[in-house]
């Protein structure tokens, strides 16, 4: 909240100064326009570190940092672990549905079977019977 302040501050002295000066005389000397600009970016360079926390984070990496090692990695071997990780999970996924999928078929065979089963025990009567599909 504080940083929002002070880049509403700077931007104000700075339209202040562009009127007043320009309202006098001349416009500005390039010394002159050079250093405000290096003012407001100061300014929002601050307003950045402050919004964004990175001065925080630097503070907490210094105190705690004997509670962990930053170690060097290699990225292309990460990513190619990461695909073999993801290829794995897709290839359980599809024999899973699979599995599924013949799962459905044999209890649906099963089910017309058993229909057809009953029909025959009954004499051929026309008993309700529930689709196999209806109890999934």
């Amino acid at each position: 909240m504080a940083a929002g302040w002070l880049l509403l501050f700077s931007l104000t002295l700075f339209h202040s100064l562009l009127l007043t000066r320009s309202s006098e005389g001349p416009f500005p000397s390039p010394t002159t326009i050079k250093s405000w600009v290096d003012k407001m970016q100061d300014d929002l360079v601050t307003l950045a570190r402050t919004a964004s926390g990175v001065d925080q984070l630097a503070k907490i990496y210094m105190k705690y940092s004997n509670l962990y090692t930053v170690e060097v990695n290699n990225a292309r071997q990460l990513v190619e672990i990461a695909a073999r990780d993801i290829e794995k999970l897709l290839s359980n996924r599809s024999k899973a549905l699979v599995v599924r999928h013949t799962f459905i078929i044999l209890i649906d065979r099963l089910g017309t079977q058993a229909k057809w089963q009953i029909k025959k025990i009954n004499g051929l009567r026309n008993i309700p019977m529930h689709d196999a599909h209806e109890c999934s």
